[in-house]
């Protein structure tokens, strides 16, 4: 009789243990899109699973690659303003002017009512409006 109790407890234990790993705080989608193509965004917004504890809440953008240069060190684009959404799901990235032409990589890290800190990272290009005019973001040193 124990073995059949133990097994029983066994699995229970596979039952709950998949819903505890997932209980992580997860980016489930962002606009623009991981990979996508979009004409230079004045503004990124990251969607997660469950609503994040604000003072960890923290994300960084980065050009890795320009045309003509296709991939070179990252250089942190500055100068942005971070807002969470009433629901603590989302964070939006307000841009002082549009990104310019290039690959452009997000790295957030964020905590859910769990505490324990996830990260991500994902990347997209951004492409100039036909006749458009911009001026390139700032750019912090690298050294």
């Amino acid at each position: 009789m124990r073995f059949p109790r133990f097994a029983l407890a066994f699995a229970a234990l596979g039952l709950v243990a998949p819903q505890i790993a997932a209980a992580h705080t997860q980016l489930i989608s962002s606009s623009p899109a991981a990979n996508a193509a979009v004409a230079g965004p004045a503004k990124i917004e990251l969607r997660f699973n469950e609503p994040v504890i604000g003072a960890t809440a923290r994300a960084t953008i980065a050009m890795t690659g320009m045309p003509g240069m296709a991939s070179h060190a990252p250089m942190a684009i500055t100068g942005f303003t971070a807002q969470m959404g009433k629901d603590r799901k989302s964070m939006t990235l307000l841009l002082r002017r549009p990104l310019a032409a290039g690959t452009h990589q997000v790295s957030w890290t964020a905590a859910g009512m769990d505490t324990h800190r996830m990260s991500g990272t994902f990347t997209f290009t951004g492409s100039v409006k036909v006749g458009a005019v911009t001026s390139a973001p700032r750019m912090a040193s690298q050294g």
